[in-house]
């Protein structure tokens, strides 16, 4: 096994065929939102990824390590262009060299009428012949599928093959759900990256299912803010948690980002809008962050509620 420091990560390379991976072309009717699939018997989330994506399917390991993927092209599918956070995507998906898709997570629900579901979630990246993913400016694309029991097994209810890229050197990180509504759930996801040394911001994303399928509704920046130090410099720092707070709201609850961290007056740059008044005369303050937001609707999504709320810690 051979294992790589790549900045944010580390990235290990189990035992590969000496041919190298490959891929199984599939056709474009597997990437339909409307198609249909029952599985039968217990659920095991990595049987329904197969399923989803019939490609050639590895599972390479060292040791504690696994690197299992599904590899695959589609030679008829329209390419289209997603997203990516880094502002740096690959090109259209499905990727012209092929799409290597792993799971992510797979998540377990029951809502008051005793319906039981499950989601899993699954990150795209560009095929590689040594199963690596290192591309540090490239988000994993994301994609989520929900499955309802019924009397016939596991049935596809809700499918979304690709959403956004998240992250950075091609891997999304895995998605939380949150509770915002009556029998509501949608899915967090907080996205770092940044140059090497730093400094590394993270951002907040939220997907939810409107309309039969899964899309961005919330974005809150900044919520993270680490690294940085040179030549003496003291650098901001925060970290940021998420809640939604009592409400009568019966679906999109309202969604409060708390901030928490310290500014420091050598690294002006990097100071929260609000916070520079606490800094007159001091090297360093402690601050407190509130901020609100609102869904506007399946177009706009959430809203920040601007001004966000700033005080002065202890």
């Amino acid at each position: 096994m051979l294992c790589m420091q790549v900045g944010l990560v580390v990235t290990c390379l189990a035992q590969v065929p000496q041919d190298g991976l490959k891929t199984k072309n599939i056709s474009d009717t597997f990437l339909l939102p409307t198609r249909s699939l029952l599985l039968k018997g217990p659920f095991n989330p990595q049987t329904a990824l197969q399923q989803l994506f019939p490609g050639k399917h590895y599972r390479l390991t060292d040791g504690k390590y696994v690197n299992e993927m599904i590899n695959w092209e589609c030679k008829t599918a329209k390419r289209k262009q997603y997203e990516d956070v880094n502002e740096d995507g690959l090109g259209g998906f499905p990727y012209e060299n092929g799409v290597a898709t792993r799971l992510l997570d797979a998540m377990d629900f029951k809502d008051s009428s005793g319906m039981q579901y499950k989601v899993i979630s699954f990150n795209h990246s560009e095929f590689d012949a040594d199963g690596a993913q290192v591309s540090r400016f490239t988000g994993g694309l994301l994609g989520l599928a929900k499955f309802v029991l019924t009397d016939q097994g596991w049935n596809l209810r809700m499918f979304t093959p690709a959403i956004k890229a998240y992250g950075a050197f091609s891997n999304c990180p895995t998605p939380k759900s949150l509770q915002i509504g009556v029998d509501q759930y949608a899915f967090i996801l907080k996205s770092s990256n940044g140059p090497a040394g730093g400094p590394y911001y993270g951002s907040y994303f939220m997907i939810a299912g409107i309309n039969g399928a899964y899309q961005q509704v919330m974005a809150a920046y900044a919520v993270e803010l680490t690294g940085g130090e040179e030549d003496g410099v003291v650098p901001c720092t925060w970290t940021s948690t998420y809640s939604v707070p009592a409400s009568d709201k019966k679906y999109f609850r309202d969604i409060l980002v708390t901030t928490t961290g310290t500014a420091s007056a050598s690294d002006m740059d990097h100071v929260p809008k609000g916070v520079e008044a606490f800094l007159k005369g001091k090297k360093s303050v402690k601050f407190v962050e509130e901020r609100r937001f609102v869904y506007k609707g399946p177009a706009k999504g959430y809203e920040e509620q601007l001004p966000a709320k700033v005080s002065q810690a202890k």
